[in-house]
């Protein structure tokens, strides 16, 4: 049983050795992380030169040799050749986490499907069983969480700084963030009644202060 977490990568050096499309699938999944990756490879797909274009990454165009991962942080062995693939683990140190592409159950983690929507994320894992039904359960919940969905959410966590920040009584505070998930501000969001929305918070943090005050 895998024990679910998010991770802070920014700074950390990440490693993928291998370079088709198990590997592009593992470099998009860290979209966003600011992590320091390098990618190991003799060859690798023109998405994934793109890609390493795209947002500063490095690839070093050669076979694997464990030097390539001695500084590593988080290692992802994504090759079609058995024999790499346990010389990457033979050579990976207690304290670094690995994934084996080919082999996730004797891998220190996996990377479960994630539903991103600004800055909610949503992740799903059957601890192996069936990465299908994993798959499958994502686009149900893609129908659900649309991409206007992460507007909703950057919304929240604009309001709930104000919120914090105006409201100094702690049952007024609570009392309005819950307030906050109320439908209407869902829906004036979808909508795009911004104006409208931004009213009705501001009508809300009114009556918590006059009722405070």
């Amino acid at each position: 049983m895998y024990y679910p977490m998010m991770m802070n990568l920014e700074g950390k050096n990440v490693v993928i050795i291998g370079g088709g499309h198990v590997a592009y699938q593992k470099l998009k999944g860290l979209e966003g992380t600011n992590a320091i990756i390098t990618v190991v490879s003799p060859e690798i797909l023109p998405e994934i030169k793109e890609w390493i274009l795209r947002h500063d990454a490095k690839w070093i165009p050669k076979e694997f040799e464990p030097s390539d991962i001695e500084h590593a942080n988080l290692i992802f062995a994504a090759t079609n050749q058995p024999a790499v693939q346990r010389e990457i683990k033979k050579h990976k140190k207690n304290h670094q986490l690995l994934l084996l592409a080919d082999r996730p159950n004797e891998s220190d983690f996996i990377t479960p499907a994630t539903l991103h929507r600004g800055k909610l994320s949503i992740s799903i894992s059957t601890n192996g069983a069936s990465p299908s039904l994993a798959k499958k359960i994502k686009k149900e919940l893609e129908q659900q969480f649309d991409e206007n969905f992460g507007e909703y959410v950057q919304f929240l966590e604009e309001a709930r700084k104000m919120i914090l920040n105006q409201i100094d009584d702690p049952s007024f505070r609570k009392y309005c963030l819950t307030r906050l998930l109320d439908s209407d501000f869902y829906k004036l969001t979808m909508k795009g009644n911004i104006e409208k929305r931004n009213q009705l918070l501001q009508n809300l943090l009114n009556s918590c202060n006059k009722n405070f005050m």
